[in-house]
């Protein structure tokens, strides 16, 4: 297959341009900003961040910006230190390009320079790809040579585009008359404006100029990893040598090398040392600590909240049992689409009018409730903003592999997005081709939980000693798992369907049947039902639904798995993907013996359109981390803790 080629038309990176002019005038600043706008193509819009300029200069930026047509933001920060990763921040904040390039005031390219630069977007298939990114290579020019290097740049763009290469030519022969050092990974960093405003920017700790670019790269790296991490990785070598792949410094190469092969990189022009000690100063502190900051961030010990996006319309109060679930790390890349949020915790609100009286009072036009049936203070305060008519979004983890569901429709069996009027339509042939396709490669994907290897339903048949018995296998799920506890239906909960399936066993024909089941992976014992027989731990569920003739279930995610792969199934519960031509639900247990003898495979079209819907159009899709914690009595619980998503659906209107 072709790899699509990504055409760009108008603007496409936004060059942040972070500044405070300082009060010495130590060189020419406002001439290099100029000359900067003069030479970006027309792909890249210019963004001044006067991060608090003194009164006495900020008129040269305002002038400048005014003459050239250039956008300035004028942040007030009184006797703050300027904070080189807080003004790239709120660039990204207000640009409106998908994408985003930190550019200092010394940095300059030829115009192709940057005209290359956009074809190594087209190259790694940005914006569409929201985590890759790269950082440009750097040139620390010398005094002399960056005389001579902007001599040639007024010259012309040929002439300019030949610097470039001049330069390049230098390191290339360790020319150190052209260069006074050079590294591979230079704070020029282009990134996707949303993937930067959901990992948080820059870390806020780190003021004045340094290692600031290293964390930010650090959690970048960690959604686009680049090959193993070096030796004793959090090594900060204070060198930019790659000869020994060692340190942090060396594994960041890998993300600018390749455009240095390409003889790609920025000039940073030379210029007088500030000697200010907001500049100065926090530059060895930061250096110091930038490691123990990563190692934290690896760990999960620290929180970076994700940026507000001013262009959001929306109002979002984010509620959560306490302020440093780990959730929040999971839900980053949704907190863009909120708009302007606030996290607050649940036992902030005694009940639900206190909840719709703060949002009225704050303006907030939705909330984020994670699974709404958690506990029972959430519950009533869902229970009382759904009832008031208020807007929601409820957030947790699909049926499918890797899905996710934002639904401002409610919670699984009781919400209203899977209504047939949302996916009951029919589909060209092309459309129901692809989703075959899909539930195909679902088949062979990892499963929801921990699974041994498959080894084929012939095989597993063989090793339960089934012989030529028809099997009902029958997936079991967590007792005190929310599905189970308020959707179970007429089997009342887990011990109910428990008892349901022992007089299944009972009333079918052992000479004809067996009913197959294992214990729930997170689960520390199976239980005991009578004329049930118990595949190993281990087994794989695909295997078992493979040689299964019928699925029962309550209203497991292993119910929707087994109706994408066309098997009959039957729900002892309440369950949402139970409609009629999908799936029967059994109201008894003798229904439940009924159905059984009965199997009722699911409407083709049917099914095709409700996967169609759940996989193009409802579930967003990402693959997660997690965190696992064994409780004393065995039971597993999984706490996710980041997502890197590609799909996100739900989240605007």
């Amino acid at each position: 297959m072709k790899k699509a080629i990504t055409l760009f038309h108008g603007p496409v990176i936004t060059a942040v341009i972070p500044v405070r002019l300082s009060a010495d005038r130590l060189y020419d600043e406002p001439e290099r900003i100029a000359r900067i706008i003069a030479t970006l193509p027309r792909a890249f819009v210019p963004l001044i961040v006067d991060y608090g300029t003194g009164e006495d200069r900020a008129g040269e930026l305002r002038d400048l910006a005014a003459a050239t047509g250039t956008r300035l933001i004028r942040v007030e920060t009184g006797d703050q230190p300027f904070s080189v990763g807080h003004a790239r921040d709120i660039g990204t904040q207000h640009a409106e390009t998908q994408l985003v390039l930190y550019h200092d005031i010394d940095f300059l390219m030829s115009p192709r320079g940057y005209e290359r630069l956009l074809e190594e977007t087209r190259l790694r298939g940005m914006p569409e790809n929201a985590y890759a990114f790269f950082a440009v290579p750097g040139v620390y020019l010398t005094e002399d040579f960056t005389r001579r290097y902007l001599d040639l740049f007024a010259a012309g763009d040929c002439e300019a585009a030949f610097a470039d290469t001049l330069a390049h030519d230098g390191v290339m022969r360790r020319d150190r008359s052209v260069y006074e050092n050079h590294t591979y990974a230079i704070s020029a960093i282009v990134a996707n404006r949303y993937h930067l405003l959901a990992i948080g920017g820059h870390d806020k700790s780190f003021v004045g100029h340094g290692a600031e670019d290293f964390e930010l790269l650090h959690r970048l790296a960690s959604y686009a990893p680049r090959g193993p991490k070096t030796l004793d990785y959090y090594r900060n070598t204070l060198n930019n040598s790659i000869q020994r792949y060692e340190g942090f410094r060396a594994y960041f190469a890998l993300y600018g090398i390749d455009l240095f092969q390409r003889g790609l990189q920025v000039a940073h022009l030379w210029h007088p040392r500030r000697q200010d000690t907001s500049y100065v100063a926090p530059r060895f502190h930061n250096q110091e600590r930038v490691s123990q900051i990563m190692a934290d961030y690896d760990a999960g010990k620290s929180w970076l909240p994700p940026l507000e996006d001013p262009y959001a319309a929306e109002r979002t109060l984010v509620l959560l049992k306490d302020e440093t679930a780990p959730s929040l790390g999971a839900l980053r890349h949704a907190f863009p689409a909120f708009g302007r949020y606030e996290i607050r915790r649940e036992a902030d609100f005694a009940d639900a009018g206190a909840l719709i009286a703060l949002m009225d009072e704050k303006g907030f036009g939705q909330v984020l409730f994670l699974n709404p049936y958690g506990n029972e203070h959430r519950l009533s305060l869902y229970k009382g903003v759904k009832s008031a008519g208020r807007r929601f979004i409820v957030w947790d983890r699909g049926g499918l592999n890797d899905s996710w569901f934002f639904d401002p429709g409610g919670f699984l069996a009781e919400s209203s997005s899977y209504s047939p009027e949302h996916w009951d339509k029919p589909l060209t042939a092309g459309k129901s081709q692809i989703v075959r396709a899909w539930l195909k490669a679902h088949e062979d994907g990892e499963p929801l939980e921990k699974n041994g290897e498959r080894i084929g339903a012939a095989a597993l048949r063989e090793k339960l000693r089934t012989g030529n018995k028809t099997i009902i296998f029958a997936a079991l799920q967590r007792p005190l798992d929310t599905a189970t506890v308020y959707f179970s239906g007429s089997c009342g909960n887990a011990a109910g369907f428990n008892r349901w399936l022992a007089h299944l066993a009972g009333a079918l024909d052992p000479e004809r049947y067996v009913v197959v089941a294992k214990k729930h992976p997170l689960e520390a014992e199976a239980p005991e039902i009578d004329g049930v027989l118990f595949a190993e731990d281990d087994t794989h569920m695909m295997d078992l639904i493979e040689a299964a003739e019928t699925v029962v279930t309550i209203n497991s995610g292993i119910g929707l798995i087994a109706l994408g792969c066309g098997k009959p199934v039957i729900c002892c519960g309440n369950a949402y993907y139970a409609h009629p031509g999908l799936v029967i639900t059994a109201s008894s247990q003798d229904a439940l013996v009924t159905a059984v003898q009965n199997p009722v495979r699911p409407d083709e079209d049917k099914r095709l359109r409700f996967f169609h819907y759940l996989i193009e159009e409802f579930y967003s899709f990402g693959k997660a981390k997690y965190r696992s914690r064994i409780t004393k009595s065995g039971v597993t619980s999984r706490l996710v803790r980041q997502i890197a998503f590609s799909s996100l659906r739900g989240l605007t209107s």
